[in-house]
């Protein structure tokens, strides 16, 4: 298999709109569910102490669903440029196979309509029947979320012939970046509500959060430089000291990991709300991070231009 440079772009992108459906479409079914069981209608309670205003979550929802949809679609754009014929994507819908880049393109493919009715449950008023619809789509959306975020890890680890994509922890890293990609797309659409107390309240939330899934990345990306240290000693030294080591640390290492780890730390630790520009800003820098990581990571498993 080889890949385009556009590979990364559409890793990158898969995963975020995977780990922003499937953090939104789990507040939604837990809601729902509470909703169902004690009647509490009108208001969302995101902790016990916590509450904010049906019309602002369900902004915040239309604003996530309609950012992983545009995202989705442009990631699956980058796929059908990557396989070279337009056809090709849709022939691997149509006709499935057991090969993860078939896996993938269904799996993407389901994510898509998922996304497209989720979105329309914050548009528009819909009957009963198509509530009870939209809910089932979120329930069954949420492992195929995770099937998609996984994905984009075994898609490279496929390649048998390079060993630095070879490590376990390789589907492992991208599925916790991907679920951390997530929450800043959720953190940013907070950042669009006109209420800072909506911005505080999924801020905290959201960092407690992403604070699990950057230690499961820092675990992680150490574990792969350790089983490549070993295996592709080159791809390391690229991705530490050589043409690739800025966008690792800069990039990846400070952008996606230290800051938004040492900001959330410290908010919930002083009990501090984070001003709603500097969450916004720590959100886009995890995106970088996101994006930055999965370019080092191709970039490694391909030799280096002469």
């Amino acid at each position: 298999m080889v890949f385009s440079k556009l590979i990364a772009i559409y890793l990158f992108l898969g995963g975020t709109a995977a780990g922003a459906f499937a953090l939104a479409a789990f507040f939604d079914v837990v809601k729902a569910v509470k909703d169902h069981n004690h009647g509490e209608y009108g208001r969302v309670f995101l902790t016990p102490q916590s509450v904010i205003s049906e019309p602002t979550y369900k902004r915040i929802r239309r604003f996530v669903y309609g950012t992983a949809l545009v995202v989705v679609f442009t990631g699956e754009l980058c796929l059908v440029a990557d396989l070279g014929r337009p056809e090709a994507f849709f022939f691997l819908f149509l006709y499935p196979t057991g090969s993860l880049v078939s896996i993938g393109a269904f799996a993407l493919t389901l994510l898509t309509v998922f996304l497209a009715i989720a979105l329309a449950d914050t548009i528009f008023v819909l009957p009963t029947w198509a509530r009870v619809v939209s809910f089932a789509v979120k329930a069954i959306g949420l492992p195929v979320a995770i099937i998609v975020m996984v994905y984009t890890g075994l898609l490279l680890q496929s390649v048998i012939a390079v060993e630095v994509w070879q490590s376990t922890w390789l589907p492992i890293l991208f599925a916790a970046s991907a679920f951390s990609c997530g929450c800043a797309v959720v953190m940013l659409a907070a950042c669009t509500c006109e209420d800072a107390r909506t911005t505080r309240v999924v801020g905290r939330l959201l960092a407690r959060i992403d604070i699990v899934f950057i230690i499961i990345e820092t675990v992680a990306v150490v574990a792969l430089l350790a089983f490549a240290a070993g295996t592709a000693p080159m791809a390391v030294a690229r991705l530490l000291e050589g043409d690739l080591s800025a966008t690792f640390w800069a990039g990846f290492v400070v952008c996606g990991l230290v800051i938004p780890f040492a900001a959330e730390t410290v908010s919930l630790t002083l009990n501090r709300q984070i001003p709603t520009p500097g969450a916004a800003g720590i959100a886009v820098l995890m995106l970088i991070g996101g994006l930055c990581l999965r370019i080092v990571v191709v970039a490694c498993g391909v030799a280096p231009s002469v």
